[in-house]
């Protein structure tokens, strides 16, 4: 039972931290785009475009 917790407790942090940094987010657009009648990008693609679109946005330092 308390393996069962912290197994779930770490793949929750996991999943957590993977949102977080960013990791998952071609997951995440593939979910929000499925169905749609348009091509989807590859994951080379939608990351090229992921990290042009971060670098534009101001920055503070």
């Amino acid at each position: 039972m308390r393996l069962a917790l912290a197994l779930r407790a770490l793949r929750v942090l996991w999943a957590g931290l993977r949102c977080w940094s960013g990791d998952d987010a071609y997951e995440r657009y593939l979910a929000q785009h499925r169905g749609h009648q348009h091509a989807l990008l590859s994951r080379r693609d939608f990351y090229r475009d992921y990290f042009d679109r971060r670098a534009k946005r101001p920055r503070c330092c």
